[in-house]
């Protein structure tokens, strides 16, 4: 524990709020969403994702999609270098996945 905790230290806030949003909106919310849509009666919900990924979208598709989209993201983030308000952006996407990710646990255990 001590060691996980010193090790902490050395990692930027800007680290740790790109991986929690490259973990939760990149891979949880692809997972779960794909898990999700492999059930009998279980649509995407969004209809703009249908729209862009087809329905029902691909792994490949879909991952693909969530890729270009961090990479836009990380884009605009290096954009706002110098800016504290920056962290606000890896934040943001981390907050949306953990909130998809909820979300599509609640519906695969309906």
């Amino acid at each position: 524990m001590i060691v996980v905790i010193s090790s902490l230290s050395y990692l930027s806030w800007s680290s740790i709020l790109w991986t929690l949003a490259v973990v939760l909106y990149g891979v949880g919310d692809l997972v779960t969403t794909m898990i999700g849509l492999g059930r009998d009666g279980v649509v995407e919900g969004n209809a703009g994702a249908r729209f862009v990924l087809g329905d029902p979208p691909s792994w490949i598709r879909f991952g693909v999609f969530k890729a270009v989209l961090l990479f836009a993201c990380y884009g605009g983030y290096l954009l706002l270098e110098g800016y504290q308000i920056r962290l606000a952006v890896p934040a943001g996407i981390a907050a949306i996945g953990l909130y998809a990710v909820v979300i599509n646990v609640r519906v695969l255990t309906a």
